[in-house]
Parts: structure tokens; C-alpha cells; sequence
């Protein structure tokens, strides 16, 4: 109960003091970041929680970018794509340093969200949207190739079945596939699957063949 009391009295002090810079046209979201941020540090230096040390790098950079910006001191337009694409970079630095696995994954799928970022804004995003998912199954790729490649193989799974919807999205966008084919397709089904537990049979025939 007690340090319950404790961090609603930090919540409340830190509101009390974002509101009070409110008069000096400092956002109090901008004011929460860099003080919860700052929060994140002390706990810390107090616990050694390694997550704890991520949140206040990034909550503190972050704060005090915007905080120097309201304030006119700096000149930077913080957008998304830079804040994922950082925040990734962050992840993957302390999952290099630390070999804390769990980073890996923020570390790499969170600039996901900064690239399709920039393409849905420079593309048209009636067509591009495929691209998300192809994006995020290569994270994957990408996950497994830097930490579990000599682990487990589980990454490509979800990675591979991204990349696999996002190419099947791309062939209905851009007019390769049509619900008409399909069905047209389903018509010679049983000639389709006949066939291909044929192959599949000669294929096991061979491998025994071979040993």
C-alpha cells in the first residue's frame, strides 16, 4: 500500500508541475515525458532494471527534445518515423550490449512502422498497403538471422507467413489475382490437388530411392 501511495504521489507532483509550466506554453505531455523518463533513470540506479534504463533513455530523450522546442530553443521536427526508427536503434544497441534477447524484437519491428511510414507518404497507399506485412515478416527474418539462428527456427514461421500474405495482398492489388480467377481456379480442384499428392508421392519415392 504504501508504495502504492508513493508512486501516485509522484504521478500527482509530476502532473502538478506539468500543468504549472503549462503557463509558459510548455505542453504537459511534453513536461510527463522528460519527468516520467527521468523517473524511469532513478528506478534504475535504484533497481538496476534494464528495461527501467530503456524507457528513461528514450522517454527522457525524447521529453527534452519537445521540451527545447516548445521553449524555442531548438528547431527539430521529431516526427514518427524518426522516434520508431531511434527507439529501434536503442533496443538493438542495448540488445547487442546487454544480450538481453527480449530487446530484439522492438529492435527490429519498430522501424517497421517508421519504413512504411515513408512509403504510405510517398506512395499511394491503395497500393502499397501489402507492403506492411512484407515488412514485418522480413523483421522477423531478421530477428531469427541475429538471435535464434543457432537457437530455434520458430521466427521464420510468423515471418515467413507475413511475407507469404503480403505477396498474395500485392497480386489482388495490383489486378494479378481477382476473386473471378479463383474461382475459375476452383473448378479444376480436384485435378490440382490429384496432382499434387502425385508429385508429392513421386517426390518420396525418390528421396528413398536415393538413400
Amino acid at each position: 500500500m504504501k508504495k502504492n501511495n508513493f508512486v501516485v504521489g509522484i504521478v500527482l507532483v509530476f502532473l502538478g508541475l506539468a500543468f504549472f509550466l503549462k503557463n509558459y506554453n510548455i505542453s504537459v505531455t511534453n513536461t510527463m515525458l522528460l519527468l516520467g523518463g527521468l523517473y524511469f533513470l532513478y528506478d534504475y540506479v535504484i533497481k538496476k532494471y534494464q528495461p527501467h534504463l530503456v524507457f528513461g533513455i528514450v522517454l527522457s530523450a525524447a521529453g527534452s527534445i519537445m521540451l527545447l522546442r516548445d521553449l524555442g530553443r531548438l528547431h527539430f521536427d521529431l516526427s514518427g518515423e524518426m522516434f520508431f526508427l531511434a527507439l529501434g536503434a536503442i533496443f538493438l544497441f542495448f540488445y547487442f550490449a546487454k544480450g538481453i534477447t527480449g530487446f530484439v524484437f522492438p529492435g527490429f519491428i519498430l522501424p517497421v512502422f517508421s519504413i512504411y511510414s515513408l512509403i504510405e507518404n510517398n506512395m499511394n497507399d491503395n497500393y502499397m498497403w501489402p507492403s506492411f506485412f512484407i515488412l514485418l515478416g522480413l523483421a522477423f527474418y531478421f530477428i531469427y538471422f541475429t538471435a535464434y539462428i543457432h537457437k530455434s527456427s520458430w521466427p521464420l514461421i510468423p515471418g515467413t507467413i507475413l511475407i507469404l500474405f503480403g505477396l498474395v495482398a500485392f497480386t489482388f492489388v495490383l489486378g494479378i489475382l481477382s476473386v473471378d480467377m479463383l474461382r475459375d481456379i476452383a473448378q479444376y480442384q480436384n485435378y490440382i490437388i490429384s496432382g499434387a499428392i502425385v508429385l508429392l508421392g513421386v517426390g518420396l519415392l525418390f528421396k528413398g530411392l536415393k538413400r
